[in-house]
């Protein structure tokens, strides 16, 4: 019964967030909410993926004949247990992983650095939880091909406008903070991502550089003027 009603609360906090994101948790009851509420959604996941594999190796087998047919069984077995692995990982292992880290940036630029808001890192995470809920309830279409596009677009709205009113109502600040705080948090992260990324291509370039030998000029000239000196020496008419 108590399982119902976790189901309730996350339909109702994804169609109704102002109301329902009020609710307080500490950090160890919202990783159980999490965790109990993600099993649904990751048997759909698994469940609706292996039909997508499924029918798309009859396909495959009716384009290109029975000749084929064996390569395209390994090639769906192997699709199957990248089902179930990445699904694995990514409800239970990814997601919560990404939470937690997301809700120290959050915290982090929120009440150390712009002092914005005076609750404890478990408001945090419990808001940034309510958030992702949405994704948790639509996950399961990014592996049908009909509908993939669907929650591409609609996921992430939905949990940013989430997100928004759980920051609000969790941390006691106004929407627009908390809007404004999830502005910065991204532009922080972009700029750390960009900044990881231009050292990652310099120290690639300055070990390449330093790998590939460069020949020197001196040598060469001397070289050349060696050999230029002696065909002209060697086809000079005499006088």
């Amino acid at each position: 019964m108590a399982y119902m009603d976790d189901l309730k609360f996350l339909w109702d906090l994804a169609w109704s967030p102002a109301k329902h994101v009020k609710k307080q948790l500490n950090f160890t009851s919202a990783v159980k909410l999490y965790y109990k509420l993600a099993v649904l959604p990751f048997i759909a996941y698994v469940v609706l993926g292996s039909i997508a594999v499924s029918l798309g190796e009859r396909t495959d087998i009716i384009r290109s004949g029975a000749l084929l047919a064996p390569l395209y069984s390994v090639a769906t077995s192997l699709s199957y247990v990248s089902i179930l692995w990445g699904g694995i990982i990514l409800f239970f292992i990814a997601l919560p992983l990404g939470i937690a880290i997301d809700a120290l940036i959050y915290q982090l630029i929120g009440k150390f650095f712009l002092n914005t808001w005076k609750g404890n890192y478990d408001k945090t995470f419990t808001a940034l939880l309510y958030g992702l809920f949405p994704l948790l309830l639509l996950l399961w279409l990014s592996v049908v091909p009909l509908f993939n596009s669907i929650f591409v677009i609609a996921a992430p709205i939905w949990s940013l406008i989430i997100i928004v009113f759980a920051l609000s109502e969790q941390q006691k600040v106004t929407r627009l903070n908390a809007m404004l705080i999830m502005v910065i948090k991204s532009l922080v992260v972009v700029l750390f991502l960009a900044l990881v990324g231009i050292s990652v291509f310099s120290s690639i370039a300055y070990i390449l550089g330093n790998a590939i030998p460069v020949a020197s000029v001196g040598p060469l000239s001397n070289v050349t003027s060696g050999w230029l000196a002696g065909h002209m020496g060697a086809g000079a008419m005499p006088t």
